[in-house]
């Protein structure tokens, strides 16, 4: 979970990556997309595929663009997120 991922989302993710040398099931929070070309947010999400990355849930700072291409990416495994959210990992 993500409050502003200010150093990059995806370079977070590579760390944790490496402490836990284990896929990641869930990543929720701010991306720190916003203003973000189309390319680099693609890029983003190849890179979420790389490490692991199962399932989304992209808000606050993550931006409209990077809400829509992510959810076309991940599709069943998107998660909208927002106040009073409750997500229930099985």
């Amino acid at each position: 979970m993500t409050g502003c991922a200010h150093p990059r989302i995806t370079n977070i993710l590579a760390r944790v990556k490496d402490l836990f040398n284990k896929n990641i099931y869930l990543v929720c929070g701010g991306f720190h997309l916003v203003g973000f070309y189309k390319a680099e947010i693609k890029d983003i999400i190849s890179k979420f595929r790389s490490l692991g990355v199962q399932k989304v849930g992209p808000c606050h700072c993550s931006g409209d663009e990077a809400r829509l291409l992510f959810a076309a990416e991940y599709q069943e495994d998107y998660i909208r997120i927002g106040v009073g959210k409750e997500i229930v990992i099985q």
